[in-house]
């Protein structure tokens, strides 16, 4: 097992159960808090369950390292600097996960054989996710072009459409999360949209767009935001208000997903592509 942290300037430790940060103990990686709300009137028995919240996620990491390695202390100062954001990586065996957090506060003892460092990181999402998303494509362009090139006389394909507008997205944990969507056009599109066949739920977005331009549909619990990048300009902006009335900011629900693209003008000019990071309650 190891852990890797990486800072807000891509600066990384590794700790793990042998030096140079060898791990001595740790907290709050295993575990699942949330706290549940009920209420209680005047003369009921027990009280009434209302929800469950989730708490942030507070991990501790203690580690040694050799006491005349000056240079080492300077690293845990540096990567853990105070009111930054960072990344650990967790990695056991078949499970590779990670986390966003901020720096609460860090000590390092002076004295003993080993130096030990005491660091404290706060994550306001307590939910692990996988290392790297998993990417589904709808209606997109499939590259043919390679070298070495030969050009024989019936001609080479540059590329291949890919006619599907469907694509089925498994939820297997226990948690709903959401999506990156990204609306590319290839020519004139007029409003595109995505449907969750088993929801029976839809985004839509009141919008033609052009050859090039891009939207980009964020749908994470805190999170939720559309924005349009024309090709004239290559500049982003927020169309929130371009969301046509009705439309959900669509959820990864548990089991299966199965989303189907389309447009009410324009179907065969669009590519879609969706982005999704599985959520985990613990390691």
């Amino acid at each position: 097992m190891k852990i890797v942290c990486e800072s807000f300037s891509k600066e990384k430790i590794t700790f793990q159960y042998k030096f140079p940060f060898f791990i001595t103990s740790l907290s709050g990686f295993h575990e699942v808090l949330g706290s549940v709300v009920t209420s209680k009137s005047a003369y009921g028995i027990g009280e009434k369950y209302i929800s469950t919240g989730v708490n942030k996620r507070n991990l501790l990491i203690e580690c040694a390292f050799k006491n005349d390695d000056i240079d080492k202390r300077k690293k845990i100062y540096r990567i853990f600097a105070l009111k930054t954001k960072g990344t650990l990586y967790y990695y056991e065996k078949e499970i590779n996960r990670k986390i966003d957090y901020y720096v609460e506060n860090v000590k390092v003892d002076t004295v003993g054989l080993h130096k030990k460092a005491y660091i404290s990181l706060i994550c306001p999402s307590p939910y692990y996710l996988d290392i790297e998303p998993s990417i589904y494509k709808m209606a997109s362009w499939s590259p043919l072009f390679k070298f070495s090139l030969k050009i024989t006389a019936s001609g080479i394909k540059f590329g291949e459409k890919n006619t599907t507008l469907m694509s089925t997205i498994e939820n297997n944990s226990n948690i709903e999360n959401g999506l990156t969507i990204n609306f590319k056009a290839n020519d004139t599109v007029v409003n595109p949209s995505l449907f969750n066949v088993d929801s029976r739920e839809e985004l839509k977005i009141d919008i033609t767009l052009s050859a090039g331009d891009l939207i980009i549909v964020h749908t994470q619990r805190q999170n939720k935001n559309i924005y349009y990048i024309p090709a004239k300009t290559g500049v982003e902006e927020n169309v929130n208000n371009l969301l046509v009335y009705g439309s959900k900011f669509l959820q990864v629900h548990l089991g299966s997903n199965t989303f189907r693209c389309d447009a009410d003008e324009g179907v065969n000019n669009l590519e879609v592509e969706i982005e999704h990071y599985t959520e985990y309650e613990a390691v």
